[in-house]
């Protein structure tokens, strides 16, 4: 018991860091969790853009092709 009254002071500076140190840590923790939920929802954002661009772009070549064939087609009918 003498050990406690003398160091009693050190024993609650401890166990306070002990909880300051395990509260950190779990919200460090949850942190993380949001940081990579909103990384992953950017990475699917992304993808999705991306691949609305390049059904555009594949329309776009499509019809670039369509109207290149009917230009040939047209001058190969003339000739």
């Amino acid at each position: 018991m003498e050990i406690i009254r003398e160091f009693w002071h050190q024993i609650i500076f401890i166990g306070l860091i002990l909880v300051l140190f395990t509260r950190l840590r779990e919200q460090t923790t949850e942190l993380r969790k949001d940081v990579d939920e909103i990384l992953k929802r950017d990475t699917y954002v992304r993808g999705v853009k991306m691949e609305a661009e390049m059904a555009t772009m594949n329309k776009q070549v499509s019809a670039l092709w369509a109207f290149v064939n009917k230009l040939r087609d047209r001058f190969n009918g003339t000739k």
